[in-house]
């Protein structure tokens, strides 16, 4: 079981870390953006989680930096509210796990960890999107029972996406 934490001042060497990982893995993914000046990326995680002091076009989200042992092998977010750019695009959900650690079954166990905190925050359903090429993500949602509804075009990023939703 993976144990899922909000980022802390004490996590800035795990954090740092991961997303070097993934840097150096010519890749990014979710809450990437300014992480090497780690005291502003963590003001604006606490803002995200708390709601306040958002850019445009932000929603309030929980955030968490998911730990198997000692080793951060992921991240995880829940979006509270969808926009228009999120009911299409991006969804409630989003998670990465670190290259290294892939293909262990880690984002199973996230998404099926995080669906349990939605619930528990009382979501009735969820969407999670994907890339249309990210066959990886796409088999962990089928695996944890979501239900495809649609395939866009997302015009920003020039790619289409596959949409799923998710009864809990």
């Amino acid at each position: 079981m993976l144990r899922f934490v909000f980022p802390i001042e004490d996590s800035r060497q795990d954090v740092q870390s991961f997303y070097n990982e993934f840097k150096s893995d010519d890749g990014t993914c979710i809450g990437y953006g300014g992480y090497e000046n780690f005291d502003r990326w963590l003001a604006g995680m606490n803002n995200r989680i708390s709601g306040k002091n958002l850019p445009a076009g932000y929603v309030r989200e929980n955030f968490y930096l998911c730990y198997d042992g000692d080793d951060m092998v992921g991240v995880f977010n829940l979006k509270f509210e969808l926009t228009e750019f999120l009911l299409n695009f991006g969804g409630h959900i989003g998670y990465a796990v670190k290259p290294s650690r892939r293909n262990r079954g880690c984002a199973s166990q996230m998404l099926k960890q995080g669906l349990d905190i939605a619930r528990e925050l009382g979501f009735a359903r969820v969407l999670y999107v994907c890339d249309e090429d990210n066959t990886a993500s796409e088999r962990v949602i089928i695996k944890n029972g979501e239900i495809f509804e649609n395939r866009l075009y997302d015009d920003e990023e020039k790619v289409f996406v596959k949409r799923y939703w998710i009864d809990l």
